[in-house]
């Protein structure tokens, strides 16, 4: 192969690792939140779960303190240090949240969480995804994914129908990542936050459906790279 040839399928190939690694941090619509006192509580026990049935909406402990509020803001959430409080959990957003005008009384001043499992948040973010997408999350501690609103009251840790990630993603944990494809439509993500900060929720989505060049892939990129040596073996045989 010429130098140019070379060149040109070196030109080829970054333009397809370019465009295959554009993840976007998703923005939320809305958010509800519910907290409270979990005395007694480890780390298997149903409150500390990323989890709908986390939640007294499917009959779980925790009461709600937030309903659903509209909330425009990056999933980036990044709290190691803050007030552990809702508002600090916000303001660690990047860029930072404004706080819900909702969210007043216990929603102000509660923990997020404290230390042997004794309080816990759960959020839930609902978000659209407008093209089939890989979504990513990295989160400490909990999370799940559902569509919107196929949450059911018979979700555990050990089967949760409806979950689109591993139901190990929803225990409480170091900071970790999942991902899934997903299509179009709208999604229910909830976050727990347990046992003391850090509080970290981060969620991507890369198009799964890339441009021409790079649509099929590695295979795409061969290929375009034969067709490019081809054309140019018979130019020169063309002109000799």
């Amino acid at each position: 192969m010429s130098a140019r040839n070379v060149l040109a399928c070196a030109v080829l190939g970054l333009v397809g690792a370019i465009s295959t690694a554009n993840a976007d941090v998703i923005n939320s619509a809305t958010v509800t939140i519910w907290d409270g006192a979990t005395p007694g509580a480890n780390a298997g026990s149903a409150s500390q779960q990323g989890l709908p049935t986390a939640t007294g909406l499917f009959g779980g402990p925790l009461p709600l303190i937030l309903a659903s509020s509209p909330l425009a803001a990056a999933i980036n959430y990044n709290d190691t240090a803050g007030s552990n409080s809702i508002p600090g959990f916000f303001a660690s957003d990047t860029p930072a949240a404004t706080t819900p005008a909702t969210c007043v009384g216990a929603c102000l001043t509660n923990p997020l969480s404290t230390g042997n499992f004794q309080f816990a948040t759960v959020f839930r973010f609902t978000f659209t995804q407008v093209a089939p997408a890989t979504f990513t999350v990295t989160h400490d501690d909990g999370v799940s994914l559902f569509v919107a609103g196929t949450e059911t009251n018979g979700c555990t840790i050990a089967n949760c129908p409806g979950d689109l990630l591993p139901t190990s993603a929803a225990v409480p944990t170091t900071a970790e990542f999942h991902s899934v494809n997903i299509g179009p439509g709208t999604y229910d993500l909830w976050y727990a936050e347990v046992n003391g900060l850090p509080a970290v929720l981060e969620a991507t989505s890369t198009p799964t459906v890339p441009g021409p060049i790079v649509g099929a892939g590695l295979p795409g990129l061969i290929a375009a790279c034969g067709a490019l040596i081809a054309f140019a073996r018979r130019r020169r045989k063309l002109v000799a």
